[in-house]
Formats: structure tokens, C-alpha cells, sequence
């Protein structure tokens, strides 16, 4: 059975993963931040990312997604994302978790 990836795939499995508790899964106060190497442009269209989600600096990609609220707690977090998201190791130039100086989810 050929498992899916992409923006999609991921955002079911931890919603999948919380749907017992009475929250969103997601934590509002980080992200994971991949910078991707340009070579793979292509190939990262080909992953249903939203503008929103991905920007261009310094001639490389940078996606920005939400990660799970409990990402502290799962052994190899940025490892199992960037699987269900179909990024190979070999595009990344970096991978880190950051604050998401997002204000929308705070306010509600």
C-alpha cells in the first residue's frame, strides 16, 4: 500500500492522532521551519503547500507549518514530518522549531 504525502497527509495524521481530545492538535506557539534547497522547487509544488505556507529566501524555499501540540513528547517529531510530507532528507539545508509570532490563534 503506497502511503500519500504531501501538506494533506500530514495535517490528517496529527489531526487523526488528537481526534480523542476535545482541542485543536495544534500548537500556536511554534513551527517547524524546513529551509529547502531551490533544486527542488518542482517537487515541492508537487506537495499542495500554500503560498501562505512557503516563501522564497535567499534563493532557497522556506516552508513554514504548524506542528502538533505534544511535538516535545514523539521521538523523531521533525523526522516522522517531514516523511509524511514527502520531503527527502537530501533537499533540506535546514530544519528547527521556532516561535510562530502568530497573533490570529491568540486572539480567539
Amino acid at each position: 500500500m503506497n502511503i500519500k504525502k504531501g501538506f494533506q497527509s500530514y495535517k490528517k495524521y496529527w489531526e487523526d492522532q488528537a481526534s480523542f481530545m476535545d482541542k485543536p492538535p495544534w500548537n500556536f506557539k511554534k513551527i517547524l521551519k524546513l529551509t529547502i534547497s531551490s533544486n527542488f522547487n518542482r517537487n515541492i509544488e508537487q506537495l499542495g503547500f500554500s503560498n501562505h505556507s512557503i516563501s522564497k529566501e535567499k534563493n532557497n524555499l522556506t516552508l513554514r507549518i504548524n506542528i502538533p501540540y505534544n511535538y516535545f513528547e514523539l521521538d523523531s517529531f521533525e523526522l516522522k514530518a517531514i516523511e509524511l510530507l514527502g520531503i527527502d532528507k537530501n533537499w533540506l539545508i535546514d530544519m528547527s522549531l521556532e516561535d510562530s509570532h502568530c497573533t490570529h490563534q491568540l486572539t480567539k
